[in-house]
Formats: C-alpha cells, sequence, structure tokens
C-alpha cells in the first residue's frame, strides 16, 4: 500500500510517524505549558516548525519548564 501522492510505503510510515508524532507532541506542549512565557512559547513553536526533530529534543531538553506545584 502507498500513500498515493506522496509515494511512501507502509515501511516509511512506520518510520516518518514516530517522528511526527513527536513533532507535533512538542508542539502542543510548548504552545499550552503556562509555565513558559508567550513569547518563548511563540519562539519554540517556530524552532520546533523550522528545524522539527532538533527542535522537539531541544524543547524537551532545555525549554521545558515543570509546572509549579499547587498548594493543598
Amino acid at each position: 500500500m502507498t500513500l498515493l501522492f506522496l509515494n511512501l510505503g507502509t515501511t516509511e510510515l512506520i518510520i516518518v510517524l514516530p517522528f511526527l508524532a513527536f513533532m507535533f507532541y512538542s508542539l502542543f506542549h510548548a504552545a499550552t505549558n503556562m509555565a513558559i512565557p508567550g513569547t518563548h512559547r511563540l519562539i519554540w513553536g517556530l524552532l520546533i516548525l523550522a528545524v522539527p526533530l532538533l527542535g522537539s529534543i531541544a524543547y524537551w531538553v532545555v525549554g521545558r519548564k515543570p509546572a509549579k506545584a499547587t498548594r493543598k
């Protein structure tokens, strides 16, 4: 089975889909992480879109700040 316009087979899709999922999850996390200021979220989003794999890895290693713990 090939993807009609991209000429990708099943093997290629199995290889590419985890990277795409990682990129989209990183983009979603960067956009919704309230521990990061708004301009930094925008910069991380643009970096993840411009250089998907390296931007995603850089976000998880450097840019992600843990959410602050709430008091009970």
